[in-house]
């Protein structure tokens, strides 16, 4: 299925930006 796929690549780039954001918060502290 087309949209599974394409919820499964939209979860992993929300995964991703969640990731860089927690790494830049902890960096700033």
């Amino acid at each position: 299925m087309v949209t599974k796929l394409i919820s499964k690549i939209e979860r992993r780039v929300i995964v991703v930006r969640d990731v860089n954001r927690f790494h830049h918060f902890k960096d700033g502290q």
